[in-house]
């Protein structure tokens, strides 16, 4: 942003090619809005909701997040002590939750994220691989917004994952 000297200066600090767009003065500030949106939408940063996907095996992270990346904007974290971290100065829009990790485990992690206030209405999933009675009795006790087996098809994470958000949009129109 700037006159035509100043974007002239610019350019020889910064290439041509690490400047999206510039900005002559005096600038037309709805223009420039308009233009930002559109830049952000077009490249994924814009309205798609965050999810937080906590696992230790860094193939079901690299898989989670290849199925999801079209529709949502998914952030990694191999550990519970990393989700924590992450929540700590990020709110996202769900969290899917390995149960079984070492060191902070997805139920310790569950528990942190419903005793701090401010995170306590953050929707959590757990994504697992235990589907014995006993496992999943211990989990649904927990009460968490949902239940996923590791082992389920792609599509149908996928579908479970759309069908979230889309209830919630639905409830929260309803309000």
């Amino acid at each position: 942003m700037g006159d035509s000297d100043e974007l002239s200066s610019i350019g020889k600090i910064i290439s041509d090619q690490s400047i999206i767009k510039k900005y002559n003065r005096p600038i037309n500030v709805t223009d420039m809005v308009s233009e930002i949106t559109e830049y952000l939408e077009d490249n994924g940063k814009s309205g798609k909701k965050k999810i937080l996907v906590v696992d230790d095996s860094g193939a079901m992270l690299r898989n989670v997040k290849g199925w999801l990346e079209g529709k949502y904007q998914v952030i990694l974290a191999n550990s519970g002590t990393m989700a924590i971290k992450y929540l700590a100065i990020n709110r996202p829009d769900l969290v899917l939750l390995d149960y079984e990790m070492p060191v902070i485990d997805g139920k310790q992690v569950l528990e942190m994220i419903r005793s701090e206030s401010e995170f306590a209405d953050v929707p959590v999933v757990f994504l697992t691989s235990k589907n014995d009675k006993e496992s999943v009795a211990k989990v649904v006790s927990l009460k968490p917004e949902g239940y996923l087996l590791k082992t389920m098809k792609p599509a149908e994470i996928i579908a479970y994952v759309d069908e979230f958000f889309e209830k919630k949009r639905i409830k929260e129109m309803l309000k």
